[in-house]
């Protein structure tokens, strides 16, 4: 998969939970087929949320779980490295 010109921010919604702007991602573009990503969703209400997902192909949001190996989860670390308010959030988790 090559890696895709996202613009940031940008808009997303969810049908019937709300929409915002996307103002952060770390996304892995190297993998045959596929792009783990976490993104920094801001609601239109103010409210700061993560999102885990991946992007197929075709560069549309797959509508499944998010699974990572160990060498997924070691290239995603080196771009949320890059990302302060991806690792402030996830920060948090921990």
């Amino acid at each position: 998969m090559t890696e895709r010109n996202r613009d940031i921010p940008r808009p997303f919604s969810f049908r019937g939970d709300g929409r915002g702007d996307i103002i952060e991602e770390a996304a892995v573009d190297h993998y045959e087929g596929w792009a783990p990503a976490i993104q920094v969703l801001r609601f239109e209400n103010g409210e700061i949320g993560l999102r885990f997902c991946y992007y197929v192909r075709s560069g549309q949001i797959a509508n499944r779980a998010l699974w990572l190996n160990e060498e997924n989860i070691a290239d995603l670390r080196r771009e949320i490295a890059r990302r302060p308010q991806v690792r402030r959030l996830l920060q948090q988790l921990l």
